[in-house]
């Protein structure tokens, strides 16, 4: 069985070629970048929670630190963790949680 990315699971259309690009443009978490491949996923399909600038609930989600609390809530990152157990990954590469203030 293939795993859902984050765009196929919330049906949000903001993949690549997806019904709301148009109007919405293309979530961070479904363009090519450093997340591909974790926790099984397309692009950062599979780590959406750590990836800045994701447009959750139609608003823009801050950082990971930022949208911690509501990603952790969230059924699909649950989803995510169960499916992936001991090999299931939080944070991107190099990534960390704290907040750096400008």
């Amino acid at each position: 069985m293939e795993k859902e990315n984050c765009w196929e699971y919330k049906e949000c259309g903001r993949e690549p070629g997806g019904a709301n690009v148009e109007h919405l443009g293309v979530c961070p978490a479904a363009e090519e970048g450093i997340g591909e491949g974790i926790n099984s996923g397309k692009h950062s399909g599979r780590i959406c929670w750590a990836v800045t600038g994701t447009f959750c609930g139609g608003e823009i989600q801050g950082t990971y630190a930022q949208k911690e609390i509501t990603c952790l809530d969230c059924p699909f990152f649950i989803t995510v963790e169960q499916e992936e157990g001991a090999d299931f990954e939080l944070l991107l590469p190099g990534q960390t949680t704290e907040v750096k203030e400008d």
